[in-house]
């Protein structure tokens, strides 16, 4: 008897526990669904779920500038307008959400939404109007217009409350883009507004004309302050040659030099041979042999007269080969030291016992870093022009290096000094065409 007591009273309890397995099997995992699926959902997807119950989204961030109240009475006046215009209050920052950007999050939002709308959005510090699926007419675009128009009336200083519902009334008015116009025309100028009326010359001449009348008098203050301290200018001559005034003779002994050393050389390198089987060496010679036949294809186009700086050209060509040679005839271990040499800058004409010296600008700030011989160096140490090689150029005589150097191979290469493709440019035909 005390064992058919004792199941009569468990069995209430069996009943209970099932219905509570029954419950969380069936009611739990819901109520935990709908704990997790809000915190799953992106700021985007927030925006939108909230947009469909109201046409005003505050973040909790902006519940103290918009409180409740005040959102729901915006919300209420734009349900009753039947205006599709939506208001977002959210912070922007840079590096989140949006990248910072208004743009980018009402385009995100429109995206999920559709159709024909009108957004203000304000981050707390100014509010921007953004249209969607309108006319292009300035009439239509009620949020840009109401937006630029509260800048106009309000300034960026007034309260983001106080902005926000200002852009919704104009937003709802009748006619948005008259009220901004309206407030664009009427809005209080300043005392230098006058300017304005002059036109954009006058304005312009207005205002730079104090600082351009400035700006010529220390002009000629420092130009009179210059030419009382200044030193006495050295006086400069067309320079033909290698040390002083060159005449045609010079020219032409120059000229009978550089036929006899290319008949020379070119008697050399024809029996000269590359040291054993070193790829160094031949390469070498036939650099020697590219430089001697640049140096002969601008010797045969030497004019009878003048033409000193050609004359030049020749002569440092030889020059190079003869390295390249010296080069290619020796072995490995002592090709290293016999170095190709660097022609005076100035005057290659003065050879090759020059030294890499920082060469100013005369008169200027300029300055670059080329070989020069002792005396062009020590010129230019004392702030005077060295005796450089002139050319010819439309008319007179002025330094070799100021030709522009699309008109002269020896103005671009500096005769080899600058760049080391002179060779290869003369063979290409460069110095043909530019002459």
């Amino acid at each position: 008897m005390s064992t058919d007591h004792r199941r009569v009273r468990t069995r209430p309890f069996m009943f209970a526990a099932s219905l509570l397995a029954v419950f969380l099997v069936l009611v739990a995992p819901g109520a935990v669904l709908a704990d997790t699926e809000p915190e799953a959902m992106s700021p985007t997807e927030r925006i939108v779920a909230e947009l469909r119950e109201s046409p005003v989204h505050i973040d909790p961030s902006f519940s103290s500038a918009l409180p409740e109240e005040r959102a729901g009475a915006l919300a209420e006046r734009i349900t009753d307008s039947r205006i599709p215009l939506r208001l977002l209050a959210v912070p922007l920052i840079e590096g989140g959400d949006w990248s910072g950007d208004a743009d980018h999050m009402v385009a995100a939002v429109h995206d999920r939404i559709g159709g024909r709308a009108h957004y203000l959005v304000t981050d707390g510090r100014s509010v921007t109007g953004h249209d969607f699926g309108t006319e292009s007419a300035p009439e239509e675009q009620r949020a840009f217009y109401s937006a630029l128009a509260v800048s106009y009336e309000l300034g960026y200083d007034a309260p983001a409350a106080e902005k926000v519902e200002r852009s919704v009334e104009i937003a709802l008015s009748d006619d948005p883009y008259g009220t901004y116009e309206e407030l664009v025309e009427t809005r209080q100028k300043g005392p230098l507004d006058w300017m304005y009326s002059l036109g954009p010359g006058g304005y312009s001449a207005l205002v730079i004309l104090p600082w351009a009348l400035a700006v010529m008098a220390l002009v000629g203050l420092g130009v009179g302050v210059y030419r009382w301290r200044r030193p006495r200018a050295v006086p400069t001559v067309p320079q033909h040659a290698a040390f002083d005034n060159a005449n045609l003779a010079r020219r032409e002994e120059l000229a009978r030099k550089a036929g006899r050393e290319l008949i020379e050389f070119g008697e050399r390198i024809g029996a000269a041979r590359p040291h054993s089987d070193d790829p160094g060496a031949t390469e070498a010679l036939r650099r020697a042999l590219d430089a001697h036949a640049a140096a002969r294809s601008v010797h045969d186009r030497l004019p009878d007269e003048g033409a000193l700086v050609d004359v030049a050209g020749v002569l440092v060509l030889l020059d190079m080969a003869e390295d390249h040679m010296a080069r290619a005839t020796r072995p490995a271990q002592k090709r290293k030291t016999s170095p190709l040499r660097s022609h005076c800058y100035a005057n290659p004409l003065h050879g090759t016992d020059t030294k890499v010296t920082k060469w100013r600008e005369f008169g200027g700030l300029n300055d670059i870093r080329v070989p020069l011989c002792a005396v062009c160096a020590k010129a230019v140490r004392d702030r005077t022009r060295p005796t450089v090689l002139a050319a010819r150029y439309r008319g007179r005589e002025v330094p070799y290096y100021e030709v522009p150097k699309e008109e002269s191979v020896w103005a671009a290469t500096g005769f080899g000094t600058l760049s080391d493709d002179l060779v290869e440019r003369v063979l290409r035909g460069d110095h043909s065409r530019q002459r």
